[in-house]
C-alpha cells in the first residue's frame, strides 16, 4: 500500500506551540510526531526537537517497534521541566505502531483516530499511556494523528473531515482555522490515507491470499501454517528445476547466459530503484520541510516579522530543491506558487499605483515650492527658502495661509512646527518664532557664530533643538520666562556622534538622525540608544527622510532609492512595506496614523497616500 499525507498546524506562540512532522521515505521506513508543548519559546524549540528525533530514529538500527522505543527514551533528556504531549508512530508495511507519551501535566492531549469502512474510532484507547500499540491497517484506511484542541476544534466535522483526500484536507482546515474569529492554540494533526497499489499483484497458483481482521494479532498456529506453505512452494520450485533443467552441455549453457542476464538487469533495476527511492526521500524532505516552514511563516506574521521573513524565506529555498529533483511535479509547482503569492501578505508588503494630489502648491502662491515640510496638531508648514515664503495648511479643511515673507524671514533655510508656533531657522537673523495664528514674528535667538553646519531644526516641549553637522553636536535652547536659554549640548558627557553626513532629525521621546547612507541614531536623555534595522527585506538606499512623533506607533522611512515607505518599530525592527513610483521622487513626508494618511511632498505638490 501507498501512504498519504496532509499536515494542518495552527497558529502558534512563543508560550504554546503544536507541531507536526512526517517523513515517509519508503513503505518500510516511515516516522511520524505530534508534539503540543509548553515553555518559552516553545515554536522554535519543538520544530528543532522533531527534527533531532526524525533523525534519532531513520539512523538507529532495528525494527519500527524498537526504534519507536529508543526515540522514546531519547525524547526524556530534552524536556527536563517543560510541559508537553507526544504521539510517536510509523508505518510499515500494513502495520501501525504508536507510542505516546509526556510528563503528567501534559498526558493525553495527543489523540489518533481511524475511519474504516464508515466507522470511526480512537486507537490511543487500546492502550495505556506510554505503551507500545501495533496492528495492521487496510487499504481505504484514514488516520488522523493530532493535539486534543485539533479534534475539539473539528468537533461533529471530525468523520467528515477524514473523507477528504489528503490535499482537500489539507486546504480546508487550514483555511478554516485562518477564518475562525476565536483565538485557537494547539491545532496540529496529520492525516494519512493507505491507498491501494497501482499495478496489479502477481499471484502464485495454489496461494490465496488471506483475510483477517488488521487489529488481531497472528497466532503461532497461523505463523505455522504460513511458513508451511512458504516450504511447499520452496519445494515446488526445486522440482521444476529438476523435472525442466537442460540435460545437453549447450543447453546448460544458454541456459546459464540468461540467468547471467536476468541477474545483471536485476541487479541494474535494484539500483536503479535505490536511487529512485533516495531521490523520493529527498524530495519528500525538502517539500515537508517547505509546508513547515511556510505553515510557520503565517502564524508568526504578526507575532514576529523578522522570524516569519527568515521562515518564509526557508521554505522557498525548500520547495526549490524539491523542484530540482522533481520538476513537473504539481504538488511542489503549485506550493511555490502559493507561497509566492502570499508572501506580500506575510511581510505586510503592499503595493500602490495612484498617488493623488492632496494639495498644488502653486494655488497658495505662484511657483512656490519646497523641500521639506512638518506637521504638527494637524497642521502642516512648508518653506519656500529661494523666495522666503512660509505656509501652513490645515490638512482637515484643505485651508491654506501665508505666514510671512521674505523681508521678515531674511535668509531662511529651516522651519520647524510646534503647535501654533513656528520656528525658521534664518542665516542673516538667527532663529524666528512666529504665532500661527496672529502671524507675529520674534526673534528666539539672535545669530551665533559658534554654530557650524546646520542641518535641521526641531521645535519640542517648547525647546528647540538644532542639528549641527559642522560641530558633531544637537544644541539644545530651554524655554524660560524671557526667552530661551544660550546653547547647551544636548549629548551627555563622553557620548560623541558622527554627524557629519546627517540629513534630518526628528524628535518624539528620543532623537532620531537620518544619515545620507541610511544609518539611523537615537539618542535618549543625551545618551546613544539602541536602534538597528531588523528583518527588512532588502537594504535602504539613498533615504531622504524620516519620520516619527509622539503622536505616532511607528517609524517611518522615505526610501526613495527602492521607491518605498517602510514601516519600523521605534527601534528598527520590520513591520511593513508601501512601494509605488511615487516613493522615489518625494523629498519629504509626514504620517497622519490617526487619518491613516502619508503626505509626500514633491517640488510644488503634496500627495497623499492611503496608509493600511
Amino acid at each position: 500500500m501507498q501512504i498519504k499525507v496532509a499536515q494542518v498546524i495552527g497558529l502558534n506562540s512563543d508560550q504554546k506551540a503544536a507541531q507536526v512532522i512526517s517523513s515517509v521515505r519508503d513503505n518500510d521506513n516511515t516516522f511520524f510526531a505530534v508534539l503540543d508543548l509548553s515553555c518559552d519559546d516553545a515554536f522554535t524549540k519543538g520544530r528543532q526537537i522533531l527534527s533531532e528525533l526524525s533523525d534519532f530514529y531513520f539512523d538507529f538500527e532495528g525494527s519500527p517497534s524498537e526504534k519507536l522505543n529508543a526515540t522514546s527514551e531519547e525524547v526524556k533528556g530534552k524536556f527536563p521541566e517543560e510541559e508537553y504531549s507526544l504521539l510517536l508512530s510509523s508505518i510499515s508495511g500494513k502495520v501501525l505502531y504508536l507510542l505516546s507519551g509526556g510528563n503528567p501535566a501534559g498526558r493525553g492531549d495527543i489523540e489518533v483516530h481511524l475511519k474504516r469502512n464508515e466507522k470511526l474510532s480512537s486507537l490511543l484507547s487500546l492502550g495505556s499511556e506510554s505503551q507500545l500499540i501495533s496492528g495492521f491497517l487496510q487499504e481505504g484506511d484514514r488516520l488522523l494523528l493530532s493535539t486534543k484542541s485539533l479534534v475539539n476544534f473539528l468537533g461533529e466535522d471530525l468523520s467528515k473531515s477524514l473523507d477528504l483526500s489528503t490535499g482537500d484536507f489539507e486546504q480546508e482546515i487550514t483555511d478554516r482555522i485562518g477564518s475562525t474569529q476565536v483565538e485557537q492554540q494547539s491545532l496540529a494533526g496529520l492525516a494519512i490515507e493507505m491507498v491501494g497499489e497501482t499495478q496489479e499483484k502477481e499471484v502464485i497458483p495454489g496461494i490465496e491470499e488471506e483475510q483477517r481482521d488488521p487489529y488481531q494479532e497472528s497466532s503461532a498456529e497461523e505463523k505455522g501454517n504460513i511458513f508451511g506453505k512458504a516450504l511447499s512452494v520452496f519445494g515446488g520450485v526445486l522440482n521444476f528445476i529438476k523435472n525442466y533443467f537442460p540435460k545437453s552441455g549447450r543447453g546448460r549453457l544458454i541456459l546459464a547466459v540468461l540467468l547471467i542476464l536476468i541477474i545483471a538487469s536485476g541487479v541494474g533495476v535494484k539500483i536503479k530503484a535505490s536511487k529512485d527511492a533516495e531521490a523520493q526521500a529527498q524530495f519528500n524532505q525538502y517539500l515537508q520541510s517547505a509546508k513547515d516552514d511556510f505553515n510557520g511563516a503565517k502564524g508568526l506574521a504578526s507575532l514576529n516579522p523578522v522570524e516569519a521573513k527568515s521562515k518564509l524565506d526557508s521554505s522557498l529555498g525548500n520547495v526549490d530543491k524539491a523542484i530540482a529533483i522533481k520538476p513537473k511535479n504539481t504538488e511542489a509547482l503549485d506550493l511555490k506558487k502559493q507561497i509566492e503569492g502570499e508572501s506580500g501578505s506575510i511581510l505586510k508588503q503592499s503595493e500602490v499605483s495612484d498617488f493623488p494630489v492632496f494639495l498644488d502648491l502653486d494655488l497658495v502662491k505662484s511657483n512656490f515650492r519646497a523641500s521639506q515640510m512638518s506637521l504638527s496638531s494637524g497642521k502642516l508648514l512648508l518653506l519656500d527658502s529661494s523666495v522666503g515664503t512660509l505656509i501652513s495648511i490645515d490638512i482637515a479643511k484643505k485651508s491654506n495661509q501665508i505666514l510671512a515673507g521674505k523681508e521678515q524671514l531674511g535668509d531662511a533655510a529651516l522651519a520647524t512646527l510646534n503647535g501654533t508656533t513656528a520656528f525658521i531657522y534664518s542665516g542673516d537673523k538667527g532663529i524666528l518664532k512666529i504665532d500661527t495664528s496672529s502671524k507675529k514674528v520674534t526673534t528666539a535667538l539672535k545669530t551665533d557664530d559658534n554654530l557650524g553646519e546646520v542641518k535641521d531644526i526641531y521645535g519640542f516641549a517648547s525647546n528647540i533643538y538644532v542639528l549641527d553637522a559642522g560641530k558633531n553636536m544637537v544644541w539644545k535652547y530651554l524655554a524660560t520666562s524671557d526667552g530661551y536659554s544660550t546653547s547647551r549640548e544636548y549629548f551627555t558627557k563622553g557620548t560623541t556622534a558622527d554627524l557629519k553626513d546627517a540629513l534630518r532629525m526628528q524628535i518624539e521621546s528620543s532623537i532620531y538622525i537620518l544619515k545620507s547612507g541610511g544609518e539611523i541614531l537615537r539618542f535618549t536623555k543625551g545618551d546613544k540608544d539602541n536602534f538597528g534595522y531588523s528583518g527588512l527585506p532588502s537594504g535602504v538606499k539613498d533615504p531622504k527622510s524620516i519620520f516619527v512623533s509622539s503622536d505616532t506607533d511607528d517609524f517611518y522611512v522615505l526610501d526613495s532609492g527602492n521607491s518605498r515607505l517602510l514601516i519600523l518599530t521605534k527601534t528598527g525592527t520590520y513591520k511593513g512595506t508601501i512601494t509605488g513610483a511615487g516613493f522615489a521622487n518625494a523629498s519629504d513626508l509626514v504620517v497622519d496614523e490617526k487619518g491613516k494618511k502619508v503626505y509626500l511632498l514633491e517640488g510644488s505638490k503634496i500627495y497623499s497616500v492611503d496608509l493600511k
